[in-house]
């Protein structure tokens, strides 16, 4: 028993020391905040929202959104993230249209294994989308998507890993989001960010 804590304690010693360390000497800022913007394609399965889509003739599809995130760097392999994506999707710059706007708070890891600034994420999503629109038949009404709990995978390089400010990253990644009444969301978009 006694032989059980001193190992206990050791262990307890050697873990501390790990985490003191891993603070101590991480090449980036501990905490440390990114902002940017995106852009991509956001695939729908609700059949009542890509019916109102086909409907539209003419005008211009813009998607464009932006992403806020406060990072915890630890070292200099693991960055945890947490933040807000706003995307919107303007389908029709026309008296009608069907905009779609989706609100997610992601947070998870990302990985970096020893190739300068590229790293690999992977991130839990809680959101929602709220649906604009304007038809010949129904007229002006806005919908809300339910709530829903999703993931996203990530694929970034950051130049500001080695510890310089202000530099940017670059990624790409996708988000599976359940909207509620069996249907979902698949988001694949690029981004810039400028790191803090």
């Amino acid at each position: 028993m006694l032989f059980t804590g001193r190992y206990m304690k050791k262990k307890i010693f050697v873990l501390i020391f790990s985490l003191i360390s891993s603070f101590c000497f991480c090449q980036k800022k501990l905490i440390s905040f990114s902002a940017g913007v995106i852009s991509g394609v956001p695939v729908y399965s609700s059949e009542t929202l890509k019916e109102i889509n086909s409907t539209l003739t003419g005008g211009v599809r813009i998607i464009c959104g932006t992403d806020v995130y406060i990072n915890l760097n630890p070292n200099e392999f693991t960055t945890f993230f947490a933040g807000l994506d706003l995307l919107s999707d303007f389908n029709n710059l026309t008296p009608y249209y069907s905009n779609h706007l989706s609100l997610d708070f992601p947070f998870g890891i990302k990985i970096y294994p020893k190739l300068a600034g590229l790293c690999f994420g992977l991130g839990y999503n809680l959101g929602f989308r709220t649906d604009y629109y304007n038809t010949e038949e129904c007229g002006k009404y806005t919908e809300q998507a339910a709530w829903g709990n999703g993931f996203k995978f990530l694929v970034e390089y950051d130049f500001s890993h080695s510890g310089k400010r202000f530099l940017p990253a670059i990624g790409l990644y996708w988000k599976y989001m359940p909207r509620g009444n069996n249907t979902y969301d698949n988001q694949i978009c690029a981004y810039i960010n400028t790191n803090i």
